[in-house]
C-alpha cells in the first residue's frame, strides 16, 4: 500500500531531497502502522510530538494505515526566549 506523508520542522531533514515545504511524499509499507511509517522513513518516535491521519489527531503509533492515507507529524516544538527578558515600555 501506498500514504502519502508530511514532514514539518526538523523532521523535514527526513523527506526525500527535492520535496517542497508542505508537500506530501509517498512511501510504500506492507499493511503498515505509524510506528512501521516512521521506522521505514528512519526517525525514532520520540522525534514526534503532533501525528494526523486524514485530518485526525491520533497518539496511538499502532494505528493501522491504509492505502492513500495522508499522515501529517511534527515534532516537538521548541525555542522561545533566550533566558534575556526586554523590558516593557509604558508610556
Amino acid at each position: 500500500m501506498e500514504v502519502r506523508v508530511k514532514l514539518y520542522a526538523t523532521l523535514r531533514q527526513y523527506a526525500p531531497e527535492g520535496t517542497k515545504i508542505g508537500e506530501a511524499f509517498s512511501v510504500e509499507l506492507d499493511n503498515g502502522t505509524i510506528r512501521k511509517l516512521i521506522d521505514r522513513i528512519g526517525f525514532s518516535e520520540e522525534k514526534t510530538r503532533i501525528i494526523m491521519v486524514n485530518g485526525d489527531q491520533t497518539k496511538d503509533l499502532d494505528c493501522q494505515l491504509e492505502d492513500g492515507d495522508l499522515v501529517v507529524i511534527f515534532p516537538p516544538v521548541g525555542g522561545g526566549a533566550s533566558g534575556q527578558v526586554t523590558p516593557s515600555l509604558s508610556i
